[in-house]
């Protein structure tokens, strides 16, 4: 199906155009958050139900995952890197540029919302939001957001819809960076020396595979995507370093 045969594409661009006509910028370039979704719903976890601090003005920014409009008032949820928060609102309670921006507001865009906590009576920690403001505009829709992507060939080709979708994929990107920097940590304190070994090599070695070869023009020269980065680093060896680690890509 065509952009122009899309009706959920349509309806988007035209909100946008919408939004620009009343003067709403649908691309702000800053906006200033003070926390994240977990750290609110961690630090005011101790609420007691329909208790609110109105003292405490807090801004949060993320992406609108879901949205229940309920007459004049309505709750939504945003999702952040470190989570999602439920916001609550009354129309009447906003100006006039954020009861703009809800009622051309999508699933997918990013919005900043600012308001004090509360717990509702179902004792979820929210967010009473007195300002709405646009952040991101998209232009395409997001996948069912109950399944997300399922088939795994799509979530290589667009991971970053697999990571909006499932946090369990987000969590394995955390875990990795994690698994690298204690890796790290360990050589080191071992008194190893991370080096880098070159990607593209003259000479191929230090396994049994098949390279990937590409050609030099400049200099005229065929080389080779690493397989290994062995012989490099016995180099550095003979060089008079005695303990070297590459955290490298290897391309077999």
């Amino acid at each position: 199906m065509t952009e122009k045969e899309n009706p959920l594409r349509q309806e988007k661009r035209r909100k946008l155009k919408e939004l620009r006509e009343k003067g709403v910028n649908p691309y702000p370039y800053k906006y200033d958050k003070t926390h994240e979704a977990a750290r609110l719903k961690e630090k005011y976890a101790g609420l007691n139900t329909g208790e609110s601090v109105e003292a405490d003005v807090v801004k949060i920014a993320g992406r609108l995952m879901t949205k229940r409009p309920m007459g004049k008032a309505a709750f939504f949820n945003i999702q952040d890197e470190s989570g999602n928060i439920q916001i609550y609102l009354r129309k009447e309670e906003l100006d006039e540029n954020s009861n703009t921006v809800f009622s051309l507001v999508d699933i997918g865009d990013i919005l900043g919302v600012e308001g004090y906590m509360f717990k509702t009576q179902k004792g979820e920690v929210s967010i009473h939001a007195k300002k709405v403001e646009m952040l991101c505009k998209t232009l395409e829709p997001l996948p069912e957001k109950y399944h997300g992507l399922t088939d795994i060939e799509l979530k290589y080709r667009y991971r970053h819809l697999d990571l909006i979708t499932d946090p369990e994929s987000r969590e394995v990107y955390r875990k990795r960076a994690t698994i690298l920097r204690e890796t790290r940590r360990f050589l080191d304190d071992l008194g190893f020396l991370e080096v880098e070994t070159p990607i593209l090599q003259k000479i191929y070695g230090g396994a049994a595979a098949r390279p990937f070869v590409t050609h030099h023009n400049t200099l005229d020269m065929q080389l080779f995507l690493k397989i290994s980065p062995e012989t490099y680093l016995k180099r550095l060896i003979v060089g008079g370093f005695e303990k070297v680690y590459d955290m490298n890509r290897n391309f077999r």
